[in-house]
């Protein structure tokens, strides 16, 4: 950065430089990783040096950096938040374990970790640095507060452990029916065409049941 002699750059320079150019150098390594609370300080840090045109700490900074990450609509320069666009990229995993589950890269977390009522295992300490840190990131309120399922064609919606009706899964709703159920691992397609009705094949359960 320092090649760009950011001092005789204008506050107006060294802010296009700053969005289109530094906050996407470290893209590839946040979209796998999550970064440590020092390594995004550090990053933070050179960030506003370079804005603010010094490597002098002392200096006075004429703009808040908070400020920098808010939108323009609300007063911000539009900056990107390291730490919240590190969260967005591993998010987008989550997404993708969703929406992209006849991908090759999904049938191989399958095949190595194995699924369970419609998910993969998490894989506990044998599992990947990442793998452990998107199955943590799955399962945070930021990321199921803001997902929807949606049935479509039936054939990717698991019927017990997808939230596709009434905002919670059916295996938490009735768990006591979801431990009986002799079909956990399929689908609402699946379901519906082994029948619905008196007698079909759905209702099929360990045990007996007694109104």
């Amino acid at each position: 950065m320092s090649g760009w002699k950011s001092k005789h750059l204008s506050l107006g320079g060294r802010l296009v430089l700053l969005k289109s150019v530094l906050t996407s150098l470290p893209i590839y390594a946040l979209s796998f990783f999550k970064a440590p609370t020092g390594i995004i300080s550090s990053i933070e840090s050179i960030l506003n040096c370079f804005f603010r045109g010094s490597e002098d700490h002392r200096k006075i900074s004429w703009v808040d950096w908070n400020s920098v990450y808010l939108s323009k609509e609300v007063g911000g320069l539009g900056v990107r938040s390291i730490r919240e666009f590190n969260y967005a990229l591993l998010g987008k995993w989550c997404w993708r374990l969703l929406v992209d589950k006849s991908s090759l890269w999904f049938r191989v977390l399958a095949a190595r970790y194995g699924m369970e009522g419609g998910q993969l295992v998490d894989g506990g300490h044998n599992a990947s640095s990442w793998w452990r840190v998107i199955s943590n990131l799955r399962r945070d309120e930021w990321f199921i507060d803001h997902v929807n399922c949606g049935v479509g064609n039936r054939k990717l919606t698991m019927f017990w452990s997808d939230v596709w009706v009434g905002g919670v899964a059916l295996r938490e709703r009735f768990s006591r029916l979801f431990d009986l159920s002799l079909l956990k691992e399929v689908s609402v397609f699946g379901m519906c065409q082994l029948g619905w009705g008196k007698g079909g094949e759905v209702w099929k359960w360990r045990q007996g049941l007694f109104a």
